[in-house]
């Protein structure tokens, strides 16, 4: 057993000399098993180890026996024990997650606090070959693509999974060859999850009634799998950042870019956006991926909602991914200007007013940031804030007035940027939209005697 434990270990690079490794252990055979492997090793490889045991509170005493029992594990052999208790049930309900969701997002989060805090590198999971044949099958039922062909990967990161090549029974063949002892989680004996009855009924039955070894093909299935995925995810990777733009924790994607890519990876492009603000793939579904593809042929400004408030808008030629939540917070505070002086509006940027002789003028650079207008045509409070319904401007070198959301449109401005550019204003007429267009009315003209010049300085 230690010569195909460490045969894992060198082909997938998982550990080397002096790692620190966090070790998932829950108490059960495949947990205990890889604790046991990895001390086996530990003083050839000069490992420091610290174990994680996280009590989800779904089987009240019994998990708490579970946690007594690897805490004493670990005493006996001097590892450093930390244990989290925490409400798998309540956190599900609250962020809207299966149970099973839920206990492998606090199990994780549990697993690199202690990382941080170790300074440790690697987290070891106790994943067997089995649970690859279980999860394959159980994407496939969930009619997953190729990427849920891979079932679980032997290295994620800094996850490494040392027990991907052992089968359950030589686990526990191992277990009790080193008389160790383990608990048994009774809900694993449960149908009631759709991967139980898997491991339970399903793969028991395929492999009687069609005489094959079921885990085994379907491991080595994965391994084909990966390969390919290994390849197309790191060209997906390429395309993706040649016709992607991230900014501002928004990531925006060139339509015409997408339309000329095979269709494979048009989907894991979309996949990659989604995955920038999201951190993963978690919850995002084959529809989704369609729904996204859709809107590249649908009229600007169309919408499509995905998991965890993250949103997709068409905006001319580009797909825009940004979380909901912040475009749903509409700012309606302002700043009176300052003439003469600075004012600091926060968000809004900073600005310089002053007044100036008309003969200065023509010493002065003149760009996007800084404007001039006539003082005297003043008419009221200059504020700097964000645009309102009503608003209207008469821009310059052109005749009448328009509404502020015509001109956006007519300038091709995305909608995604219009309630981010600070504006002046004096009530509902637009002085300077900063950064683009200055207002006719208040141009400087050959009868201007007094001149406001007004600074951009910087955005906070």
């Amino acid at each position: 057993m230690i010569d195909s434990f460490e045969k894992t270990i060198k082909e997938y690079k998982m550990i080397e000399k002096g790692d620190k490794i966090v070790v998932g252990v829950s108490g059960g055979p495949d947990s205990i098993c890889l604790l046991n492997l990895l001390l086996e090793i530990k003083e050839r490889y000069k490992l420091k180890l610290f174990v994680v045991h996280v009590n989800h509170m779904l089987r009240g005493a019994d998990a708490d026996s579970d946690a007594l029992f690897v805490e004493k594990f670990c005493k006996g052999i001097n590892i450093p024990f930390f244990l989290f208790k925490e409400d798998v049930r309540r956190y599900a309900e609250e962020n809207g997650l299966s149970e099973e969701a839920a206990g492998r997002e606090i199990r994780y989060s549990a697993f690199n606090k202690v990382l941080k805090e170790v300074g440790g590198n690697k987290i070891a999971i106790a994943h067997n070959k089995n649970d690859v044949a279980e999860t394959v099958l159980l994407n496939i039922l969930r009619g997953a693509g190729t990427t849920g062909l891979v079932g679980i990967k032997p290295v994620n990161g800094c996850i490494i999974r040392p027990l991907i090549q052992t089968k359950r029974r030589e686990i526990i063949d191992y277990l009790n060859s080193k008389n160790l002892e383990f608990v048994e989680d009774v809900t694993n004996k449960e149908d009631a999850y759709r991967r139980n009855r898997i491991r339970l009924k399903l793969i028991p039955f395929i492999e009687e009634y069609f005489d094959i070894d079921m885990v085994e093909n379907l491991y080595r299935t994965s391994q084909i799998v990966l390969d390919d995925e290994d390849y197309l995810s790191r060209e997906s990777e390429k395309i993706f950042n040649e016709i992607a733009d991230i900014d501002n924790g928004n990531v925006k994607l060139d339509i015409d870019g997408i339309k000329k890519l095979h269709s494979s990876i048009k989907r894991r492009v979309i996949r990659l956006a989604y995955k920038k603000l999201k951190g993963d793939f978690n919850q995002l579904a084959f529809k989704h991926v369609e729904d996204v593809l859709d809107i590249m042929d649908k009229q600007t400004s169309s919408k499509i909602d995905l998991p965890f408030e993250i949103e997709v808008i068409k905006s001319y030629n580009n797909l825009i991914f940004r979380k909901r939540n912040f475009y749903e917070k509409r700012d309606f505070s302002e700043v009176k200007l300052n003439i003469p002086g600075i004012t600091d509006g926060g968000c809004l940027g900073v600005y310089k007013a002053e007044i100036i002789d008309r003969e200065s003028i023509e010493s002065l650079n003149l760009g996007r940031y800084r404007k001039f207008f006539d003082a005297d045509l003043i008419d009221g409070d200059v504020v700097v804030r964000h645009r309102r319904i009503g608003d209207c401007i008469s821009p310059l070198n052109m005749r009448g007035t328009k509404t502020l959301k015509k001109y956006f449109i007519d300038e091709k401005i995305p909608r995604e940027e219009r309630d981010k550019i600070p504006l002046l204003a004096i009530g509902n007429t637009i002085l300077w939209i900063v950064g683009y267009r200055i207002s006719e009315k208040y141009k400087v003209r050959d009868s201007t005697k007094k001149i406001l010049s007004i600074e951009y300085i910087e955005q906070d």
